[in-house]
């Protein structure tokens, strides 16, 4: 077997572990950025903002972290 005849045997066997691994991240990224902006709400209702102004701004909070408008930002407009 000469080293080309290898090469889809290598990424056979590891585009799925890369596969794995950003979709694991990808989920990791989700429950942090909910978290965050859960604690960033509570933070803004006890310090005495209005229940409905800290909603608001918790959702802001929420969609810029959005990996969709992260990326439309820097250039991918068919992603936004």
């Amino acid at each position: 077997m000469s080293e080309g005849d290898r090469l889809p045997l290598v990424l056979a066997a590891t585009v799925p572990v890369i596969a794995i691994g950003l979709g694991t991240g990808f989920l990791r990224f989700l429950g942090r950025r909910r978290r965050g902006v859960r604690v960033f709400r509570r933070a803004l209702v006890r310090g005495g903002m209005p229940r409905e102004m800290a909603d608001e701004l918790a959702a802001r909070y929420h969609e810029i972290g959005s990996l969709r408008r992260i990326i439309g930002d820097v250039g991918v407009p068919w992603l936004r």
